[in-house]
């Protein structure tokens, strides 16, 4: 019998690997106009390559070889962004399909039981359900009592660095600190936090913005602490919030009476802080309309189950609030001096990044974060800009480098749209297709599965 060497047996297995194409397991898409997140002119006639889950090239058509034995597909009048990123949510498993459907790929979740929030995370992030990755701050942290049982409460500066300690243990990507911590509360856990090299996301009460900006919070979020610094009324404002919903009505009302030139400056010395705004228009913006019955019945509340109460209960919010009319229309009254301070805030060169505080009442996920954008080019954004804040400027904020940009070595998390949002940002909102992970997803059947 004639023996077989080893280098001889392995011949085979080469030689099929040589003839492997080099394109197998690439996807090409060829031909859609691109706006890669960074800011700039959309670009024509792109072409990109993602393998394996990540994009592996970004060019314009014929300045690349496509590889042989490469999956293509044309999409030619189509425009492609990157995954969309909301950066102020509260996930629930039921909303997991609802923003990939909308192109929402990434989610910073704001407030979740502990234990519930990891867990989500991880089912999603390992793809065990279909879901958006996750970035979670577990349950926030407040000054007791605390507005909500779930939270945190804590009512020494060393509960509140052992409250940082703890998140760190669980594994929980940043630190969300509420509206009854004060100045001293919240330094002691910025403190902890940075330590740790944990981010702070802060809905402020009792600090006013510019302390807390000062202080090293990461963000501020729904504009929180801006009355409280450039208002005359701003220690009026800190005492309301003695009580969650008094210091809310407060709060938004004072916006409506806020000076201009005094909400501009606030804007500069933020922005010179570095701090970043995620301001939620929708959340002030739908408040503000609380009142309006047709908000119940928009094509987006068919994407909520009967069975998520919350987002439809806006009577029992208005009851618990105790707003009337006049309360609604302070409200309303404040929103062109929200608007105004985020074009201010922004033009400073602030970063803003872009969130829905879905599912709250009336905030839809994943279609809420295409009502911000709207609502950002209505206070002053161009297009670009306000996709910039829902993709690169959420990325940062994450500290996620692999997120936010059609680029090479980045995740293949895309949107292809229908037509051009740079003309018109509604167009967001006509979605083919979405890329998560280098995955294809198709809104239509993610639809389907769950009206099932």
């Amino acid at each position: 019998m004639t023996r077989v060497g080893p280098s001889l047996r392995l011949l085979p297995a080469l030689l099929l690997g040589a003839c492997a194409p080099p394109g197998e397991g690439v996807i090409a898409l060829e031909g859609a106009t691109l706006i890669d997140g960074a800011g700039g002119a959309p670009i024509e006639d792109a072409i990109i390559l993602v393998r394996n889950g990540k994009i592996e090239a970004v060019a314009r058509v014929n300045e690349i070889a496509v590889p042989r034995g490469a999956q293509v597909m044309l999409v030619v009048g189509k425009t492609i962004i990157p995954g969309l990123i909301d950066a102020h949510a509260h996930v629930e498993r039921w909303a997991a399909p609802r923003y990939l459907a909308w192109g929402v790929t990434t989610v910073r979740d704001l407030h979740n039981h502990a234990d519930t929030a990891i867990a989500l995370r991880q089912d999603f992030n390992l793809g065990t359900e279909l879901g958006p990755r996750v970035f979670t701050a577990g349950a926030m942290i407040d000054a007791a009592p605390a507005t909500y049982p779930d939270a945190d409460a804590v009512t020494t500066t060393s509960e509140a660095r052992r409250a940082v300690g703890r998140r760190a243990l669980s594994g929980a990507d940043h630190v969300k600190a509420y509206t009854r911590l004060t100045p001293q509360f919240l330094t002691a856990l910025v403190d902890e936090a940075r330590s740790l090299r944990m981010p702070v996301a802060a809905h402020l009460g009792k600090v006013d913005a510019l302390t807390a900006a000062r202080a090293g919070v990461t963000s501020i979020e729904h504009l929180s602490g801006v009355v409280q610094a450039a208002s005359r009324d701003g220690a009026a404002v800190m005492r309301a919030h003695e009580r969650f919903l008094p210091g809310w009505t407060a709060e938004e009302t004072a916006w409506g009476s806020l000076d201009s030139a005094a909400g501009a400056r606030t804007a500069r010395a933020l922005a010179r802080a570095g701090v970043t705004i995620v301001p939620t228009l929708v959340l002030h913006e739908m408040l503000s309309r609380l009142d309006d019955a047709r908000l119940l019945e928009r094509p987006a509340m068919r994407d909520v189950p009967r069975a998520a109460t919350g987002v439809r209960d806006v009577r029992g919010l208005l009851r618990r609030a105790g707003w009337t009319a006049t309360h609604l229309q302070a409200f309303r009254r404040a929103r062109a001096r929200q608007d105004q301070f985020v074009r201010e805030f922004r033009r400073a060169g602030g970063a803003v990044a872009a969130g829905s505080d879905a599912a709250n009442q009336l905030l839809v996920p994943g279609a809420s974060l295409h009502d911000e954008l709207a609502l950002l080019v209505r206070a002053g954004f161009t297009p670009i800009e306000a996709i910039t804040a829902a993709t690169r400027r959420g990325a940062q904020l994450l500290r996620a480098d692999s997120l936010g940009m059609v680029a090479r070595g980045r995740v293949a998390d895309l949107v292809v749209l229908n037509s051009n949002p740079a003309r018109n940002i509604g167009a967001t909102r006509d979605i083919a297709w979405v890329m998560v992970r280098g995955r294809i997803v198709r809104p239509d059947s993610v639809r389907a599965a769950w009206a099932q």
